[in-house]
């Protein structure tokens, strides 16, 4: 699939990876469906995109309340139309242990990423599946295939999410919507100035394992579309990893904290 004259859905659009990618993607020639929380960011990433060119809508909401989700997600249908591709990129979660994280903290780092994705989806993928095409592309960390001791909940979420791509690629195997899992390692991006305390609790950048930045993130996301990738895991070491992982894990997680 060429990525242009498409209709993109982005979540989690008003800054970081989100916002750069909705930038990129409308600067080629498609339009852009934005949601986010934060009206004000929002509207500016999406005055960027039409400035350059591009189409955009934007939708402040909460994605965490499935109620406010769903008036916003039917708003989106009647304005908007059915994308053509979903990126699910909203999420949260702050770097704690168990014995710092509270129950409701738990659920809300459930809320984004894993059931604002599958809210997401699903309001879209009857029409999808009746027209047999769609990407559908979930973002995630490497803590869905590391799980960090210090960061439990965060890294329960991001295998939650894992764990609904892969079950939900199994369930639409031969309708034509492809689905993707893009697993990135640290991005330097609005996240870490979100969640305080949480960059001090991951190890430091190496040569094997740089830091990304948002431009290029937003160019694997092109890349995942356009290629049709099944999962694509950045920096390339992780691949390595999480091999060894399964392996040895008490090892590589020890080697990880450290």
């Amino acid at each position: 699939m060429k990525l242009t004259n498409k209709t993109v859905l982005i979540t989690g659009a008003s800054s970081g990876i989100g916002a750069k990618a909705a930038e990129t993607i409308g600067t080629m020639g498609n339009t852009v469906v934005l949601l986010a929380r934060r009206e004000k960011e929002l509207k500016a990433v999406a005055e960027t995109i039409t400035n350059n060119g591009g189409k955009a809508f934007y939708y402040p909401v909460d994605l965490a309340d499935n109620e406010a989700t769903q008036a916003t997600l039917n708003k989106v249908k009647k304005e908007a139309g059915i994308p053509d591709i979903i990126i699910n990129n909203a999420g949260m979660g702050k770097w704690m242990t168990i014995r710092e994280t509270s129950h409701s903290q738990a659920q809300d780092m459930i809320s984004l990423p894993y059931l604002a994705a599958f809210a997401v989806t699903k309001a879209f993928l009857p029409e999808m599946v009746e027209r047999k095409s769609g990407h559908i592309i979930n973002l995630t960390s490497d803590a869905s295939f590391l799980p960090k001791g210090n960061a439990i909940a965060y890294s329960a979420a991001r295998f939650a999410l894992r764990g609904f791509t892969e079950a939900l690629r199994s369930e639409l195997l031969g309708t034509g919507v492809n689905v993707s899992l893009a697993v990135f390692g640290k991005v330097d991006s609005s996240y870490w100035e979100n969640n305080p305390g949480s960059e001090e609790r991951i190890p430091a950048p190496t040569p094997f394992m740089p830091t990304l930045t948002t431009s290029q993130v937003a160019g694997y996301l092109v890349d995942i579309v356009e290629k049709n990738k099944r999962i694509l895991i950045k920096p390339g070491v992780f691949k390595f990893l999480f091999w060894a992982f399964r392996r040895w894990p008490d090892a590589i997680a020890r080697g990880m904290k450290n």
